[in-house]
């Protein structure tokens, strides 16, 4: 991979104030020298002109040029920041690319050359990644933590912890007649035990940080013509589910995403819940339900409290009855059984989405540990308490198993970073950043 060098936009596309070229590889120097006529002072910003391959004048930029391994990518990086006119992006990148050795990145190929030139780790690799999408502050705060390695010395940590448990438990193996210290075989269990409780709570912290990166799920249930879809454009403030006076209209799960307290909110319409002989409707109320069972909070939606005993198994602790078409029906005397709200008057709905922005900050809020934010984060550190959980069961005459399910989980743990078995995931992760990236 860096016998080449390539080139990509790091900035935004489109008309722009500065456009970034970066270039990382063994051809930084004669592209600086090509196109500037000098090698820039390391990690100094030099204003130089830019040229064409005919030495044509392009425009006038700064030029910053990072000799390896004292770069992003641990090779030798240059930064052309032209003015941001397409002409100026489009004849600055074929002068590039008119250079011997110099191509166009791929997707994510510089965060790659990073990681494979030890950089950085794979978490954090993810990290910027998320970085680079966030879009509210829980996010930005939560992807900066794990880029800059909080959830990597957390994993080393772990897998330090294993690896000395297979230090005691190969010294019963390796050395059984020699004057070690009793009590190794104990002591590792002990380790053993309180690192797999360990990685269990963080499993259970798990969905909170991957619904930080996706969004707090809200899904709306009700019966047909309950109000769902209103209620859904009143919050969305745009048309974006069908509203008829027609039962059953809203077959599949309308889904719009909201930004409320810094958190990302996606609330969900999905169809009345109800009997029905039609297959598509029945298949709609089928993935309604299931949509509820999967989401962070349900918001049911009532125009009559005998509607309430219809889909009370669906609801659970901390969730919320809404009192439907406030404007027309009386909710005086149930005071205190749940939210009355109208999507003709809007009543209500500015302190629903109160109530949902105080749901959301209080289950996602900050967490003291660096959260598993990734599903493959989470398998691995599954397979890791597997690993330990049968190290814990095995035979004491059979020593060699617990040290043999020790190594497998010490060689899991290393998977959420990196440090093993990796090939099979790097080309679906780098894939996923943008080009200039």
């Amino acid at each position: 991979m860096t016998a080449s060098t390539i080139v990509a936009l790091a900035s935004g596309p489109g008309p722009a104030g500065v456009s970034i070229l970066r270039l990382s590889g063994p051809a930084c120097e004669t592209v600086a020298q090509r196109l500037i006529g000098t090698i820039p002072e390391a990690r100094r910003a030099t204003l130089a002109k830019v040229v064409d391959l005919d030495n044509d004048p392009i425009d006038n930029a700064l030029v910053i040029y990072f000799p390896k391994p004292r770069s992003f990518t641990g090779e030798d990086v240059l930064e052309l920041h032209v003015h941001g006119g397409r002409a100026v992006v489009r004849d600055t990148m074929e002068a590039c690319l008119g250079i011997a050795g110099v191509r166009l990145a791929e997707p994510g190929e510089f965060s790659r050359r990073a990681f494979l030139n030890g950089k950085m780790d794979l978490t954090a690799a993810e990290g910027l990644a998320d970085l680079v999408e966030a879009e509210t502050a829980a996010q930005r705060r939560q992807a900066l933590r794990q880029m800059e390695g909080e959830l990597a010395d957390e994993v080393d940590r772990w897998r330090e912890a294993v690896i000395d448990c297979l230090a005691d438990a190969e010294g019963d193996i390796d050395f059984p007649d020699e004057d070690l210290p009793p009590g190794l075989s104990e002591r590792a269990r002990q380790r053993i035990e309180s690192l797999k409780a360990r990685l269990e709570s963080y499993l259970a912290e798990s969905q909170r940080a991957e619904r930080v990166r996706t969004g707090y799920q809200v899904a709306i249930i009700g019966k047909p013509n309950a109000g769902k879809s209103s209620l859904i454009n009143q919050l969305a403030r745009r048309e974006a589910a069908i509203v008829s006076p027609i039962p059953g209209t809203t077959r599949d799960i309308v889904e719009v995403r909201l930004v409320l307290g810094g958190m990302v909110i996606l609330i969900s319409d999905t169809a009345g819940l109800r009997e029905s002989e039609d297959l598509v409707e029945a298949e709609g109320v089928r993935r309604a339900r299931g949509r509820a069972a999967e989401a962070d909070l349900r918001l049911a939606l009532i125009t009559d409290h005998a509607d309430m005993m219809e889909f009370t198994d669906l609801m659970k602790a901390g969730d919320l009855w809404l009192l439907g078409q406030a404007d027309r029906l009386d909710w005086t005397e149930q005071a205190g059984v749940g939210l009355a709200v109208s999507s003709v008057t809007r009543q209500g709905l500015d302190d629903l989405e109160s109530i949902i922005t105080e749901r959301a900050q209080a289950d996602l809020g900050k967490s003291e540990s660096a959260p598993l934010t990734r599903l493959r984060h989470q398998e691995a550190v599954r397979e890791g308490i597997g690993a330990l959980d049968r190290a814990l069961t095995a035979s004491i005459h059979a020593p060699e198993l617990v040290a043999e399910d020790l190594r497998l989980a010490a060689r899991a743990l290393g998977r959420v970073t990196g440090r093993v078995d990796m090939e099979d995931v790097l080309d679906r992760l780098f894939s996923q950043f943008c080009i200039g990236k």
